[in-house]
């Protein structure tokens, strides 16, 4: 079992303490233990400048720095998840210096790889906007439908990316099974890589 403090003869103490000294104050005037209150006023407010107020100073100087440095921490995460993010995306994009005839390329390639054969096959059309190049190509071919969604599946696939932007289809009367498909298809090139 613990040992127990009784703290009532300390507080005692204290009392008659205290009751010595403001009687000896009222007998004797204040005016006797001017230096001495001076004293004790300037070791308290020497205590307190010298003591007690470097460390708190101290501490919240270290508090803010390390909420500044959670907060650069925090931000440097997000940073490299969008970095990431980016260079993920610029994977997925043809390179500037594959501009030129990259799209033209690659749709002639899925053709080929499907046996397809182009009715009307049309130069690329680019258009710069706020840093990117948007090219076009338009293509006409006479296609079964199963061969038509292989070559759709083809282009949706690609890396780097292409996309269906439109696709007209109608049925050939002249040629039974097959059908008359327009396309245009469209790919973004970023003119500049952000790192």
């Amino acid at each position: 079992m613990a040992a127990q403090l009784d703290l009532k003869p300390y507080m005692e103490l204290l009392s008659r303490e205290i009751g010595v000294v403001v009687n000896t104050v009222r007998e004797k005037g204040a005016k006797r233990f001017g230096r001495a209150f001076g004293a004790a006023g300037f070791m308290v407010f020497a205590a307190y400048m010298g003591v007690y107020r470097p460390p708190q100073a101290k501490s919240a100087r270290l508090s803010a720095e390390i909420a500044h440095a959670k907060m650069m921490a925090d931000y440097g995460a997000q940073y490299a998840t969008l970095r990431d993010e980016l260079a993920a995306a610029y994977r997925l994009l043809p390179r500037v210096e594959d501009r030129d005839q990259w799209l033209s390329n690659s749709v002639r390639d899925s053709l080929n790889v499907g046996g397809l054969i182009t009715e009307d096959f049309k130069p690329v059309r680019e258009q710069e906007l706020n840093g990117l190049v948007f090219q076009t190509s338009a293509v006409t071919v006479t296609v079964r439908f199963a061969d038509l969604y292989d070559w759709i599946l083809r282009l949706e696939s690609a890396k780097p990316m292409m996309h269906l932007q439109t696709l007209d289809l109608s049925k050939k009367t002249d040629k039974m099974g097959y059908n008359s498909a327009s396309c245009e298809i469209s790919t973004v090139i970023p003119l500049k890589r952000y790192r």
